[in-house]
């Protein structure tokens, strides 16, 4: 016969493997040395490690995100992070300066446009009416006259029967308002009786000046304007020919005579 003892030895064996692990083996041991060959031991469980590890590292977050907290709210920034302050004010006074200034621009712009607007608005109550103004017929002279706009590089070419003539209308205002009016350019011949005048933009005249000043031609400016202009005679002429510039304010009155030899 077989010995049983013998036969179930395999059986053991599996059984032997298939066992757990004891609460004993889940353990961490810690060994702690006092003396010379005094040895104390004690064991501590691993997941009481893992969880103690873990309250740390949320106890550590807490107080980092806490201590930011209370810094910012009973300090100011400036204290905490002065050059990082300093790059943002900096920054800061650049926009507002920016912003002043489109201001400014943006004033004067809208100044600007309520002078034209209160300008045109002149020039469509001048033109309802049907009757002009009188003007007046008082011989001015250039140095005369009040000072609110000036004539400047005064260009005159002429051909026998043509006039081209190119010059600028300055602002002379001390206020550096806008001013609006009506220019004239009357053509005669030197040293003649002056019975034949031609007017540009076309005119009667009376006492050697236009009867309706709101037919001359129309300028506003703020600075200065360009003026262009080309004439033509009625005839060829190659005699010297005296040039009379014109120009009035919107109110008819005479502000500017310039005479040139063309």
């Amino acid at each position: 016969m077989k010995n049983p003892e013998i036969d179930m030895g395999p059986i053991r064996k599996g059984k032997k493997k298939k066992r757990r692990r004891t609460k004993s083996q889940d353990r961490l041991t810690v060994m702690i040395f006092k003396r010379v060959g005094k040895l104390k031991t004690f064991k501590i469980s691993s997941l009481l490690i893992l969880l103690a590890s873990l309250f740390l590292l949320i106890y550590i977050v807490l107080t980092i995100f806490l201590t930011n907290k209370y810094l910012a709210y009973f300090y100011p920034i400036e204290s905490i992070y002065p050059f990082r302050c300093v790059g943002i004010d900096k920054l800061q006074r650049n926009k507002i300066d920016e912003l002043k200034r489109k201001l400014i621009k943006t004033t004067k712009t809208l100044e600007r446009s309520k002078q034209h607007i209160a300008l045109l608005d002149d020039y469509i109550r001048e033109n309802k009416e049907q009757i002009p103004e009188p003007m007046s017929s008082v011989n001015y002279t250039e140095s005369s006259l009040p000072k609110l706009v000036d004539i400047s590089e005064l260009k005159v070419e002429r051909n026998k029967s043509t006039i081209n003539v190119d010059f600028r209308i300055v602002n002379r205002q001390l206020n550096e308002g806008p001013i609006g009016g009506y220019i004239f350019v009357l053509a005669s011949i030197k040293n003649s009786d002056k019975s034949e005048v031609w007017v540009y933009p076309s005119s009667p005249l009376k006492d050697g000046l236009p009867t309706n000043y709101r037919s001359g031609q129309r300028f506003f400016i703020q600075r200065f304007k360009s003026v262009s202009s080309k004439y033509t005679l009625s005839k060829s002429i190659n005699k010297p020919l005296i040039l009379e510039i014109l120009v009035y304010d919107r109110n008819g009155k005479l502000i500017l005579k310039k005479v040139v030899e063309a």
